[in-house]
């Protein structure tokens, strides 16, 4: 009789396999267990030879840090950066300091200006050299276009708001500084006006720095400035 073939028997059960946690769950599970891996540390230790003269103290066999010092090092890290931040607000605060003590020097000289000559002179040279800027022009409102004069306007058209700054465009602000327009860079725009709103003029600041003037920029102290010399002018 033919042999009939027989499947061998097996020897070994199939290992049953345990189910995977989910990351979810092995991170919950360390954070209710902080001092797991100072309890293990032996056994994670045998997975690699820890790293010689590690700048992480708080580090375990095969690069495996504690969440203690895994929170040292955030915490440090959050340190340095409270500390660059700081540095970066004091310069602010004494770069804010020197330019307000300029703008109050720079009003007070704006007191022995009686005449439109001499108001004239006093900007375009002492507070030229106070706000540390190549070019001050000084216009005067008025009913035609001059030198040293421009229509409301034409001032309302150069200067929308009580102090308008950014970039100058050579075409739309020649009129202001003439054959200087070409090495200006960035301008900072002054309506003069008293305190009833009455518009009086226009001062015009030029800088050969492109980010000396921006939009956006603060103008608390320049608008002391404006409506002091929007004062001055208007009893010249």
């Amino acid at each position: 009789m033919p042999r009939t073939a027989t499947k061998p028997a097996r020897t070994a059960t199939a290992a049953t396999k345990a189910p995977l946690l989910k990351p979810a769950q092995v991170l919950a599970y360390l954070q209710s267990h902080p001092q797991f891996f100072e309890t293990y540390k032996e056994q994670l230790a045998q997975t690699a030879a820890p790293a010689k003269n590690s700048r992480h103290q708080g580090r375990m066999g095969g690069g495996i840090i504690s969440l203690h010092a895994a929170q040292a090092e955030r915490i440090s890290r959050d340190a340095e950066n409270l500390k660059v931040r700081h540095t970066q607000l004091i310069s602010t605060a004494r770069g804010n300091a020197e330019v307000a003590e300029s703008i109050f020097t720079a009003v007070l000289g704006l007191i022995p200006c009686r005449t439109l000559p001499q108001l004239r002179k006093y900007l375009q040279n002492t507070l030229a050299e106070h706000l540390d800027v190549e070019a001050i022009r000084l216009f005067k409102a008025g009913d035609n276009e001059t030198a040293t004069t421009l229509t409301p306007a034409q001032i309302t058209a150069l200067c929308p708001h009580p102090i308008t700054t950014g970039p100058l465009e050579a075409a739309h602000h020649r009129i202001l500084f003439g054959p200087k327009t070409s090495g200006i860079k960035s301008l900072c725009l002054m309506a003069l006006t008293t305190d009833d709103g009455t518009l009086q003029g226009l001062l015009a600041l030029g800088s050969t720095q492109a980010t000396r003037f921006h939009a956006g920029q603060a103008s608390t102290l320049a608008n002391f400035l404006r409506r002091a010399i929007g004062s001055v002018l208007a009893h010249t």
